[in-house]
């Protein structure tokens, strides 16, 4: 029971920022159930893809997805994928965390002081900007490097693009489905073991948490909501930014 609880937190907190809450999944594999980490990284994995796959329906049917954009962003990172898989095993993990920790504390920031800024009340997100398969493209070399730890980088893109809040987790959402799903085949096409009775559990909690929480989200103002979320993102995701330095 203890991993369905577990397995609801990540899947409410991953839903609220916007992620693939694999690494929350792999944490409570490997320190909390004991599991290796051959076993925990492509179960992790197997998990996710659930709980986003719950979670972006229920986003899409609250018109929470910006589907152009997010189409953009899944181009440039399955090709950010492969070739992080591919040269994964040729960069130090020490050199590897400093970079994503520098990347991510730098979008991290960029996003805090975009939302403390004043701003016309009118500013929509450019779904044409050039910018946007830089941003899957990295989320792409992210999750091909460790998992799915590309949401950090996803969803500070979209809301640098100066898209809501709300939406940006949603997009998020369905973007890292996507590439969870490529990761998980991968995985699965190299024998990657799973470990199916933890991961129910887990999945079960994580697919609750991913669908109730867009849906508690949609009885509040958008307004109030995104004013509050925008900045609380970016300082979550500076926190794991800088945790990679440790």
């Amino acid at each position: 029971m203890i991993a369905i609880f577990y397995g609801f937190l990540i899947g409410c907190f991953v839903t609220l920022i916007g992620g693939g809450g694999a690494t929350f999944y792999l944490g409570v594999l490997t320190s909390t159930l004991g599991m290796s980490t051959v076993v925990a990284v492509p179960t992790s994995l197997l998990i996710a893809v659930f709980a986003l796959f719950s979670g972006m329906i229920t986003q899409w049917r609250l018109k929470n997805i910006e589907s152009k954009l997010g189409n953009r962003l899944i181009i440039a990172g399955i090709p950010g994928i492969i070739i992080g898989t591919a040269v994964s095993r040729f960069i130090p993990v020490t050199v590897y965390n400093l970079g994503v920790g520098i990347l991510l504390t730098g979008m991290g920031l960029i996003v805090v002081i975009k939302n403390f800024r004043k701003k016309k009340e009118n500013a929509k997100s450019n779904e044409n900007s050039k910018v946007a398969p830089v941003f899957g493209l990295i989320s792409g070399l992210m999750v091909g490097f460790g998992g799915l730890s590309g949401g950090s980088a996803t969803v500070a893109g979209l809301s640098i693009m100066n898209v809501p809040a709300v939406k940006a987790a949603g997009t998020t959402t369905y973007v890292l489905w996507v590439l969870a799903v490529v990761g998980l085949i991968s995985h699965l096409l190299s024998g990657g073991p799973i470990s199916w009775t933890a991961g129910l559990y887990l999945m079960i909690g994580g697919v609750a948490g991913s669908i109730l929480t867009p849906l508690v989200l949609k009885q509040f103002d958008p307004k109030k909501i995104n004013k509050f979320l925008s900045p609380f993102i970016g300082f979550v995701i500076m926190y794991f930014g800088i945790r990679l330095f440790f």
